[in-house]
């Protein structure tokens, strides 16, 4: 179960060439392809719905903007998800005093199987203030991998780092929330 990927599928260069061209059908492709796990990321991080909406129409509004730029690597995923960080970055820059929802909780769509285990056997709220503990790094693995689903693929080229490096740090913070429940309930 670890090894399969999340339902995420990368947009294809016929797509993308299209909407380059102003198709407005692939552009649709797109927007149904990423609008969703875009604004579960951008949720787990501000944790109302109104921002999350807001957020998201502005990313769409940035690679609107930026498509005619895009230089296609089989990176678009993490071209996308880069976009929606800079939003989120640019959102907490101008409200100051607006925090991370992350710092006080978690958001609730951390549902993937690799987590559901340790979710069954203990309570959501030991789960989420150990999530609450991992660094900032971590969270935000953990926040692309499960809250916006994802491939370890995307991951690493959204973040730089090859798609092992984030299979195994993904899977080592998995392991140590596995432990840390598993002590608060010895």
């Amino acid at each position: 179960m670890e090894n399969e990927e999340p339902r995420q599928v990368e947009i294809e260069l016929n797509t993308i060439t299209h909407a380059l061209a102003g198709d407005e059908a692939a552009l649709a492709r797109i927007y149904d392809a990423y609008a969703r796990p875009i604004y579960r990321y951008h949720y787990s991080r501000v944790g109302n719905a109104p921002d999350a909406e807001d957020l998201t129409s502005l990313t769409f509004m940035a690679v609107l903007e930026a498509l005619p730029r895009y230089q296609h690597g089989g990176r678009f995923t993490a071209w996308m998800f880069q976009i929606a960080r800079n939003k989120i970055m640019d959102h907490f820059r101008r409200n100051p005093g607006m925090k991370d929802v992350t710092e006080e909780s978690v958001a609730d769509p951390l549902q993937s199987e690799a987590l559901e285990a340790i979710y069954q056997r203990e309570s959501k709220l030991q789960l989420k203030a150990l999530l609450r503990r991992l660094e900032d790094d971590e969270r935000e693995l953990i926040r692309l991998r499960f809250t916006a689903e994802l491939s370890f693929v995307q991951i690493g080229q959204l973040l730089g780092r090859s798609e092992d490096a984030v299979r195994k740090s993904v899977r080592r913070i998995l392991d140590r929330l596995a432990v840390q429940m598993e002590a608060q309930n010895a």
